[in-house]
């Protein structure tokens, strides 16, 4: 069975795929992320600006999907805090898979690497809530 996804991306294209590409679970997660951290430097720092540069568009278990105001390579760190429902944030470290251009933003699909069980239960937790 083939499944199709409507993109936002190059004018509504629709694409067609033989099966399902991820592994986990995916919902929407629109968080603000305000001091993120790329290649070890202050994103904050770097550019100065009092708005947010990435926005979390989605989550699962395994990664996040962030839209950028700032130009992301695949192969870049990203560091950034997380809050999960109510419990205390915890520091994420995030290798950027993909990007792509939409409205004159980034989007970027990222890996969470060096997550702890903990961490990764609290996603997983937080998801299966939201499906």
């Amino acid at each position: 069975m083939s499944l199709t996804s409507q993109s936002s991306f190059y004018d509504n294209r629709e694409y067609k795929y033989k099966s399902e590409k991820r592994k986990k679970y995916r919902i929407k997660f629109p968080v603000e992320i305000l001091y993120p951290r790329v290649n070890n430097e202050s994103v904050h720092e770097k550019y100065g600006t009092g708005e947010f540069i990435l926005k979390a568009i989605n989550l699962s278990e395994q990664g996040i999907c962030f839209k950028s105001k700032i130009k992301l390579n695949v192969g870049d760190f990203i560091n950034f805090s997380l809050r999960i429902d109510d419990n205390p944030s915890f520091w994420c470290m995030a290798l950027v898979k993909w990007v792509n251009i939409d409205d004159n933003s980034y989007v970027a699909g990222c890996e969470f690497i060096l997550q702890t069980l903990v961490q990764i239960e609290a996603i997983r937790k937080y998801i299966e809530t939201k499906l």
